[in-house]
């Protein structure tokens, strides 16, 4: 599966990629990680690093491909002139992309897939059995979205799917659509059309300018009762648990249930919540608040866990996130300044910082994790998670970087990786 791999990233310099943050991270831990080090640069055009335990290795010659290699940790992945393909593998599952292509395995099961959106996909399931299609003529995905066994022809002159084993087909979607029990339904869009929601009937004539829905008692949702709208002007719902009046539906609405209060005056620019477990407070774009609280039995509001506080539509934002065991706290000010820190907490109370970043764009970066810190002069990209960028094309623009090394000593890089020295003493392993 390697091999496959390999060869599909030395192939794919015309491919466009997504990343996978999970396999991102495993591949980012692979490259920094070790106990030992071989480290070879040319400016920021040739880098190679080889550490235990594994050995693991990182080598690239940017801009046009990069690969990390950690046998300890099942973990590989490349790239081809990142963005333009890339492939990871970890956990005995790959996964690879190149510009409007992707596809993935796992050597465990049967189950692949090979796509080329929107035009073709292709795979086998976990039952071993085929499916194929080439949008938009002819196919069968057996999952596809939120559908199962969805199979098209010419679509949108007909299509067939099931959810949770109700079958549901349509001609020339959405125009006239039929669906099985138990949750009947039938529509010819947009006249007339009638359908069963669980314990829920639902309606419109002309949609959407009349809809109408009655409910039976649910123990999941806000109980027995009806709603309707008269849509734009006004529309109500009344139910057991809910009461809700909207005008000039969606700018102008009131909700309160048994948990909650809510005002919208007018949406999107005033927004007004009350709840047991969160009060929030927005008037967009220029502010918003938010406070946090865990769930309780009697409703009341004993300890906040989360406060947020934004100013210009996340251009500031300022947040603490705080749990039993953990607090993180964030103040960005988007895309200038970042500054993240996480905490643990323990019994007593007190509080030892495990992990802190700070970003100064696009001048610095510091990154601590666990007493080991990492420092880049320029810092251009103003994401933090975007460790594919950062194994490609940081470094054509990094003057100066630092890094602690699990040995005790500190390795510096300047003018592009062109000089390197260490600093401090080298520790015992």
């Amino acid at each position: 599966m390697k091999f496959v791999g390999r060869a599909v990233c030395l192939l794919s310099f015309a491919f466009l990629s997504l990343q996978s943050f999970a396999a991102d991270i495993e591949a980012e831990k692979a490259r920094i990680g070790g106990s030992t080090e071989s480290h070879w640069n040319f400016g920021p055009l040739f880098e190679y690093r080889r550490a235990a335990p594994g050995p693991s290795s990182f080598w690239a010659v940017r801009p046009f491909y990069s690969q990390v290699d950690a046998p300890a940790s099942d973990t590989f992945a490349c790239d081809v002139l990142w963005p333009l393909g890339t492939y990871h593998y970890h956990n005995n599952a790959d996964w690879w992309r190149a510009t409007i292509a992707y596809g993935d395995a796992r050597d465990d099961d049967p189950t692949w897939s090979f796509n080329v959106f929107p035009l073709w996909f292709s795979g086998c399931d976990r039952k071993d059995d085929g499916y194929w299609g080439f949008f938009p003529i002819y196919g069968h995905h057996p999952h596809f979205f939120f559908m199962d066994d969805w199979d098209f022809i010419l679509w949108p002159i007909w299509q067939s799917y099931s959810v949770k084993d109700v079958r549901s087909r349509a001609i020339l979607w959405p125009l006239v659509t039929w669906r099985d029990e138990p949750r009947f339904g039938v529509g010819v869009w947009p006249f007339y059309g009638t359908a069963t929601q669980r314990e829920s009937e639902h309606g419109y004539v002309l949609w959407p300018l009349v809809t109408w829905a009655s409910y039976l008692e649910d123990r999941d949702t806000s109980g027995a009762g009806s709603s309707w709208m008269f849509f734009p002007l006004y529309g109500q719902i009344r139910r057991a648990r809910e009461s809700q009046t909207l005008v000039l539906p969606p700018f102008f609405s009131y909700v309160r249930t048994d948990k909650a209060t809510r005002w919208r005056l007018p949406w999107p620019l005033v927004d007004i919540l009350h709840s047991s477990v969160r009060d929030r407070i927005s008037v967009w774009p220029f502010y918003e608040t938010i406070d946090g609280y865990p769930y309780a039995d009697n409703g009341r509001k004993e300890k906040v866990e989360e406060r947020t506080r934004r100013y210009g539509w996340y251009l500031v934002e300022d947040s603490e996130l705080e749990s039993d065991t953990t607090l993180e706290t964030r103040f960005t000010v988007f895309p200038f300044w970042t500054s993240e820190r996480r905490f643990s907490k323990a019994k007593d109370g007190t509080r030892t910082e495990v992990a802190s970043y700070t970003r100064v764009w696009p001048f610095w970066s510091s990154t601590t994790v666990k007493g080991r810190s990492r420092q880049r002069v320029l810092e251009l990209n103003p994401i933090r998670h975007s460790e594919g960028f950062d194994r490609n094309w940081s470094p054509f623009w990094t003057f100066w970087e630092c890094w602690d090394r699990k040995d005790g000593r500190t390795r510096h890089s300047l003018f592009w990786h062109l000089i390197t020295w260490h600093t401090g003493e080298r520790r015992a392993e």
